[in-house]
């Protein structure tokens, strides 16, 4: 507190109200803001269940026109039966392992189960190492190296 204020109290007190109003104001711009802000979602959800009705109702017509189950997580089907009695669909996941000699372990699941379990050799070539020490025998010593290259964002949409 400034000397002035203890020997005037009447001008610290102008300047607190002049502040508490200032605040008060801010306030009420930024809470404005944001029930703008939350209508605006509000109707955004709205028109997204309407549209999520709409796709329920087209996958039904389809599994009617079709005879065929689609299964769809998102809107709760996962648990329909088709017309034999049994669920239509499992669970498929499909995992990739980078190895330490560089082949790639592809490993498909069903239902907890594996399936399939495929091992990609690497391509791999001999070429001379002019760098290492010379074999024993007197020849040059070799070393092993990809020949293609390792792009990874390539290997993960394989």
């Amino acid at each position: 507190m400034d000397i002035r204020e203890i020997a005037n109290p009447a001008t610290s007190l102008a300047g607190t109200s002049s502040r508490r109003s200032k605040s008060s104001g801010i306030a009420s711009e930024y809470s404005q803001i944001l029930a703008s802000k939350i209508a605006n979602v509000k109707t955004d959800i709205e028109k997204m269940n309407a549209v999520q009705e709409k796709l329920d109702e087209i996958a039904d017509l389809q599994e009617e026109i079709t005879g065929e189950v689609k299964i769809n997580e998102d809107s709760g089907n996962a648990n329909r039966n088709d017309t034999s009695g049994t669920v239509s669909a499992k669970s498929v996941e499909t995992i990739k392992r980078f190895m330490p000699d560089g082949s790639i372990l592809i490993t498909t699941y069903e239902g907890g189960t594996i399936t399939e379990q495929i091992k990609q050799k690497p391509h791999l070539q001999i070429v001379a190492d002019y760098s290492a020490p010379r074999n024993p025998d007197g020849s040059v010593a070799t070393k092993i190296e990809r020949t293609q290259s390792l792009d990874l964002a390539a290997l993960l949409t394989m």
